[in-house]
């Protein structure tokens, strides 16, 4: 029994260091593309696109009653099922495509647009109302953060 086990624990250990090799091997033959391929995985991951899921739909769910609306919503905006969107958002999807990473995120921040539209809009209001010049660094910042999402929509 102990030379079974030992056997096993051999092929285990001779098959992890013939991984490690392989990797050492690997690495030193592709010292240029390296780069490259570490921003594109950190650029794209299924977590990732899970992520933008969650907050666009934290964002738009307004309570418990609420969440078949809001998943209708989010994956209408998405340009998906809404069964496609809920797996993506619990995380049950394995492997989303790039496409669908770039859906969700265009959605997302086309909803965060919206949002900062619609305050630029009540600031406007409020400087008719008050013409003391009080908004006027807020509308300010509020163009910068809008031209932030543009560029990064722009992407």
């Amino acid at each position: 029994m102990n030379s079974v086990r030992i056997a096993a624990l051999t092929k285990i250990n001779l098959s992890g260091l013939a991984n490690m090799n392989w990797l050492k091997s690997n690495q030193n033959k592709s010292t240029n593309q390296q780069g490259k391929q570490m921003s594109f995985v950190d650029a794209y991951s299924p977590d990732r696109a899970s992520g933008y899921a969650k907050k666009l739909f934290q964002s738009i769910v307004k309570g418990w009653g609420d969440y078949p609306l809001a998943v209708k919503e989010c994956a209408k905006r998405s340009r998906m099922s809404e069964r496609s969107y809920e797996r993506l958002m619990k995380g049950e999807t394995k492997d989303p495509k790039l496409t669908v990473l770039g859906r969700v995120r265009g959605a997302y921040l086309d909803y965060c647009h919206e949002q900062i539209s619609r305050l630029q809009h009540e600031i406007h209001i409020e400087m008719t109302r008050n013409p003391d010049g009080s908004f006027e660094d807020l509308a300010a910042e509020a163009e910068a953060l809008a031209a932030k999402i543009r560029q990064a929509k722009g992407r």
